[in-house]
C-alpha cells in the first residue's frame, strides 16, 4: 500500500492560522456591523462569512489531524465493504480531504466531512461578493444626488 498520511507539524500550523483568522475576523465584522458609513455591514457581514469559511477549513484540518496516526483505520471506518480494495491514500490541505484509493482506479473520502467543502467554497464567494458590494459602496458619491457644477 501506497501512503501520503498528512504532516502533524502543517497541519497544527494551519489549524492556528486558521483558527487566529477565524477569531479576528469575527472580531473586525462585528466591530463593523456596529459602525454607521459607507459599507460598513457589507464589511461586517464578509468578515463574518469569511471567519464561518475559516472554521470549516480549520474543522477539515482538525479532522486530518486527528486521523494522522491511524488512516488505514479511518478507511477502514468509513467504507468497511471497500476497504480490502484500499491501495493507497492520498491526502490534500486545500481543501482538507483524505482520499482512500482503490486498486479498481476509483477512490472514496474518509476523515473530512463531506460537507465541508461546499461549505467553504459557499462563504468564500459569499464573502468575496460581499467585500466588493462594500467596495463598490464606498467609492459611491455621497450627497444629494445631484452634480454640482462649479461656476
Amino acid at each position: 500500500m501506497s501512503s501520503s498520511s498528512p504532516a502533524p507539524v502543517p497541519l497544527l500550523l494551519g489549524i492556528v492560522t486558521a483558527a487566529v483568522t477565524a477569531f479576528g475576523l469575527v472580531g473586525y465584522g462585528f466591530s463593523e456591523i456596529g459602525r454607521s458609513g459607507r459599507g460598513a455591514l457589507a464589511r461586517g457581514a464578509a468578515a463574518l462569512v469569511g471567519a464561518l469559511a475559516a472554521v470549516a477549513y480549520t474543522w477539515g484540518l482538525v479532522s486530518l489531524f486527528l486521523d494522522e496516526s491511524g488512516t488505514a483505520h479511518v478507511c477502514q471506518d468509513a467504507n468497511p465493504s471497500l476497504y480490502g480494495q484500499v491501495s493507497g491514500y492520498s491526502v490534500s490541505y486545500l481543501p482538507p480531504s483524505l482520499d482512500c484509493h482503490l486498486s479498481s482506479g476509483g477512490s472514496y473520502a474518509a476523515a473530512v466531512p463531506g460537507f465541508l467543502t461546499p461549505v467553504m467554497t459557499g462563504c468564500a464567494v459569499i464573502a468575496v461578493t460581499l467585500a466588493l458590494i462594500a467596495v463598490a459602496e464606498r467609492g459611491r458619491p455621497t450627497g444629494s444626488g445631484t452634480p454640482s457644477t462649479p461656476g
